[in-house]
């Protein structure tokens, strides 16, 4: 009774339409994906055979789910490996800088290309970084060392690197991190963990707090449903709770940022569903704590400005 108790009063106390909007603490999606399946170029992802992802999503959809679930401003992740995109995403937003404050981009890393290219996306602030979701090479990644000075002039611009983890590991991010401690790093997806519903996987257990030793390194609790091994995802938060224990004792409150990975999210459930998911888990955590994961990590993080609606 107590659990559901809190569970409901987080949802009246994060990012919720109340009488005072002073009482709500602010929500940055960290993790959301734009594109359109209409443009007459095509595109990279989401594949045709796709019956969810596969139309246009673009920012009057994302307008209407931030709307009804009280989402102040989210950062956007380039899903295209196509470099023009990053420009296409960043044109396409320019109407709403206050709902729309960041870019995660998409450049391949370890390329002659790569300086100029984030060279000149980086003059626009709303830029903030790349992801790292391919590894050409396999295991050889990274023994190229252009890979390594493409990652150390991000840090020297101090742009921010996401992690993806289909293809790279706890202990590359580990790697990555003691090399280049200014480097900021972020995980996404609860740090790759398959969800079960039971005492998460040892080893997963033992490489979180190896990596989160690492001061440089933050986590996106993000992408839940889809980290799920159980389909459709579960909406009770104690199907997630190990990991997310896992992960709030190793990065605590300074290093977690929310992220729902949208659409992709529909997948599992709606968006609604999996933000009450997160919200029950911090519902027993201090009001400091909750702005920290909500949105305070995020600006910090990503060096962004203050929120303006």
């Amino acid at each position: 009774m107590k659990k559901i108790l809190l569970s409901v009063m987080a949802v009246f106390a994060v990012g919720c339409s109340t009488t005072d909007k002073n009482d709500a603490i602010p929500i940055i999606d960290t993790h959301i994906h734009l594109y359109d399946t209409a443009r007459p170029q095509g595109l990279p992802w989401p594949p045709k055979s796709d019956k969810v992802l596969y139309r246009p999503v673009l920012t009057e959809h994302f307008d209407k789910v931030s709307e009804e679930n009280s989402i102040n401003a989210t950062v956007i992740v380039e899903a295209s490996k196509w470099i023009p995109d990053n420009q296409w995403v960043l044109d396409l937003v320019e109407h709403d800088p206050d709902r729309y404050i960041g870019l995660v981009g998409s450049l391949e890393i370890g390329t002659p290309e790569f300086k100029n290219h984030l060279e000149k996306l980086s003059k626009d602030k709303r830029f903030v970084g790349i992801r790292m979701r391919e590894r050409p090479g396999g295991e050889q990644f990274f023994k190229n060392e252009l890979v390594w000075s493409d990652l150390e002039l991000l840090a020297d611009m101090d742009q921010t690197l996401d992690v993806l983890m289909f293809q790279f590991s706890l202990q590359d991010v580990d790697m990555v991190a003691k090399r280049l401690p200014k480097l900021k790093i972020l995980i996404n997806h609860v740090a790759g963990a398959n969800i079960e519903g039971k005492a998460a996987d040892p080893e997963w257990v033992s490489a979180v707090q190896n990596v989160a030793k690492n001061k440089n390194v933050f986590c996106k609790i993000s992408g839940l449903f889809q980290q799920s091994r159980r389909q459709p995802s579960p909406k009770d938060v104690s199907f997630y709770q190990s990991e997310l224990d896992v992960l709030w004792s190793t990065f605590g409150a300074d290093r977690l940022i929310y992220g729902s990975n949208w659409p992709v999210t529909m997948r599992g459930g709606t968006y609604a569903e999996y933000l009450a998911v997160v919200k029950s888990f911090f519902a027993d955590k201090s009001r400091a704590a909750q702005k920290k994961y909500f949105y305070q990590n995020a600006l910090k993080f990503y060096g962004l400005p203050s929120l303006k609606r």
